[in-house]
């Protein structure tokens, strides 16, 4: 992910509230462009897709390019849950420090439990790198 923050589009799955603390559109709010499917959808308009369509779990057979996906294994009920699970995934992302890109991968929101990223070849895998063993070399002093 960049240092920019990410630019959302929220599936029409989702709540239809107002977002105050993330940057995000809502599919609904490009009625003219509702018959567009949400991936192509968020590729016109650059925004990483967020929704709960689980057709894009598994096996990924599109090789193309797409500025990510994000898919929340259930439905929230309140924009305040997509915002804070969004905003915690961030945050998760950032803990790369730019070795993982939103664009082109697909991540899956357990809300407010764990995230998920989804390898090409479907397997799920845990983004925990508080979990990661780091060794750090310490320097002796002379006292």
């Amino acid at each position: 992910m960049t240092l920019a923050p990410a630019r959302w589009l929220i599936d029409a799955c989702l709540p239809c509230e107002s977002y105050s603390e993330i940057d995000a559109a809502h599919a609904n709010d490009f009625l003219s462009d509702l018959e567009l499917p949400g991936l192509i959808q968020a590729w016109k308009l650059n925004r990483t897709l967020v929704t709960c369509g689980r057709e894009f779990r598994g096996l990924f057979p599109l090789d193309l390019y797409h500025p990510g996906l994000v898919i929340f294994e259930e439905i929230p009920i309140s924009a305040a849950e997509v915002e804070r699970n969004l905003k915690h995934f961030e945050f998760r992302i950032g803990q790369y420090e730019g070795k993982l890109e939103l664009t082109g991968n697909r991540f899956v929101i357990r809300a407010d439990k764990e995230i998920l990223m989804i390898e090409p070849a479907g397997h799920e895998v845990s983004l925990e790198p508080w979990k990661e063993i780091h060794v750090i070399k310490a320097h002796a002093h002379a006292v």
